[in-house]
């Protein structure tokens, strides 16, 4: 049954996600905001897993993911509130809010579809040209109980939350795409 409810999530995400481009080498602007330097192309979902993040792959959006959160403003949402199932709060960005619950923030939006999320290690992080934090995890995903790893890098500047997210199976893909992902956010910084 888990195979089929990921079948059919997936046809759905794709008939959605028609419009894909590639993203091509050099520097590359995100949502405006952000500049990445990309040193091998990506493939950009115009309509990802969450609109309120742009969202790359090398594979596909269900294998490799790289999700740039750009400049979510005090008070702003992580993710659209679902209307089912009923009862399920906001998740609500606050600028006085500290790594771990900036964490917290991306367990509960993971743990929405059933899905477990363990976050394994938070560290501060010199980031996008000041203190930040990095965030490594650890999640099953309850469509296909695939286990995945990511990391995050985060800060929040001016009252804003930047993040860019990856996350992948466990096996094969996570390594294969981690040094490409981990390029790309050391190179972030904030277009001015």
């Amino acid at each position: 049954m888990n195979r089929c409810r990921w079948l059919v999530l997936s046809l759905a995400v794709l008939a959605g996600c028609a419009q894909v481009s590639k993203v091509n080498t050099g520097a590359v602007v995100v949502r405006d905001r952000m500049l990445v330097d990309v040193a091998e192309p990506w493939n950009q979902f115009e309509r990802g897993l969450n609109p309120m993040a742009a969202s790359w792959a090398n594979e596909g959006l269900f294998v490799d993911t790289l999700q740039f959160y750009v400049g979510i403003k005090d008070g702003g949402l992580i993710a659209p509130t679902p209307s089912e199932p009923k009862g399920v709060a906001p998740l609500v960005f606050k600028s006085t809010m500290q790594p771990a619950e900036v964490a917290t923030l991306f367990q509960n939006l993971w743990a929405r579809d059933g899905s477990t999320f363990t976050i394994d290690r938070i560290e501060p992080n010199n980031w996008l040209g000041g203190d930040g934090f990095r965030v490594e995890f650890s999640a099953v995903r309850s469509t296909d109980d695939v286990r995945m790893l990511g990391v995050a890098w985060g800060a929040v500047r001016n009252g804003e939350l930047f993040i860019i997210s990856y996350s992948a199976p466990r096996l094969t893909f996570f390594a294969r795409y981690r040094p490409r992902a981990e390029a790309i956010a050391k190179s972030a910084r904030l277009k001015v």
